[in-house]
């Protein structure tokens, strides 16, 4: 119970329009902090103008290791939030050196819906990916659903969803 309080008490620090709650907020999340902040730590990181806090925001997301994080992060992706903090999420995947393997179904789907930027970034978190053998099968369904969409669609994206259909094909063969 006291844990939900001290998360709650964080929330509403990072919540605050107030700076000196941002900060000392922040100051707790790293220790005290777990995954059901991160929406919290995205927005306080869009609406801020204080840069200082901007790059406390992004030093804890680019920072995670918690695979609780990575499940929130992926989620948030398919939230209505803006570009910007989606690409915030995006790159806290990427940054956080998280192996996204599993998540290639909605990583697959919000390149192609999302932005050539965004596209970019879901690449390169792929690439970064390890897939083993018993992601055979996620990989060769995601091929399928990819070739299926570019040959039945015209996409801003082309250039960046061709390379990441070469980047699984490459992971399969190493897999």
């Amino acid at each position: 119970m006291a844990a939900r309080k001290e998360i709650q008490e964080i929330r509403s620090g990072l919540q605050s329009s107030e700076d000196v709650l941002n900060v000392k907020a922040l100051s707790k999340v790293r220790t005290k902090g777990d995954a059901s902040l991160l929406p919290d730590l995205i927005n306080l990181w869009a609406d801020t103008d204080n840069q200082k806090t901007k790059k406390e925001v992004e030093s804890i997301l680019f920072g995670l290791k918690e695979k609780a994080a990575l499940d929130g992060l992926i989620s948030y992706l398919d939230t209505d939030s803006s570009e910007e903090k989606k690409w915030l999420a995006l790159n806290a995947i990427w940054q956080s050196g998280f192996n996204a393997s599993e998540h290639l179904t909605p990583l697959l789907e919000f390149a192609i819906h999302n932005s050539y930027t965004n596209a970019i970034d879901v690449m390169t978190i792929i690439d970064n990916s390890e897939f083993t053998d018993a992601d055979e099968k996620l990989v060769d369904s995601n091929l399928r659903r990819l070739n299926d969409y570019l040959l039945k669609n015209k996409s801003d994206n082309l250039q960046v969803l061709l390379e990441i259909k070469s980047i699984l094909i490459d992971k399969k063969i190493e897999g």
